[in-house]
């Protein structure tokens, strides 16, 4: 959520005014620190910012303890959104660059996305997401005792 809320800022401190305006997102777990990640996906959203999303599916060690299965479906359902928004998962490092190309071009050409995984849709809120957007901060919590952390 820090990344998404310094994102917005940025927008706001510089001279400089695009005709749209998008943050792009990757990451490799949900969100572990500051506010809830869907409260800072709104706050964009109402300064009419679209926010995209490459979850890096890419597990390094299968007992990583940020590694949720639906990396994706969270991106969907708590980070992306705004017109045009979209989710291009990464599934191993091999793809990632590839993924990046890919996730330029339909930017700069205003494009809905036509591969496999990806996917397309108007914002909105459904109190029915599938993902949990509290996720991370629940492994936190779960792991604080481990990390000394009051």
């Amino acid at each position: 959520s820090g990344a998404l809320l310094y994102a917005v800022e940025s927008f706001e401190d510089n001279d400089f005014h695009g005709l749209r305006r998008v943050i792009d997102i990757s990451g490799d777990g949900p969100n572990n620190q500051g506010r809830p990640v869907f409260m800072a996906r709104d706050h964009a959203l109402a300064q009419g910012i679209t926010i995209n999303g490459l979850p890096l599916m890419t597990p390094e060690d299968e007992l990583a303890i940020w590694d949720i299965a639906d990396l994706d479906v969270y991106y969907e359902d708590c980070v992306v959104g705004g017109p045009g928004a979209f989710v291009l998962p990464v599934y191993g490092w091999d793809q990632f660059p590839d993924a990046v190309k890919r996730k330029l071009v339909l930017e700069i050409a205003g494009l809905a996305p036509t591969v496999a995984g990806a996917r397309t849709w108007r914002a909105q809120y459904s109190a029915e997401a599938e993902a949990d957007c509290l996720i991370g901060e629940k492994i936190w919590d779960r792991y604080r005792g481990y990390w000394a952390e009051p």
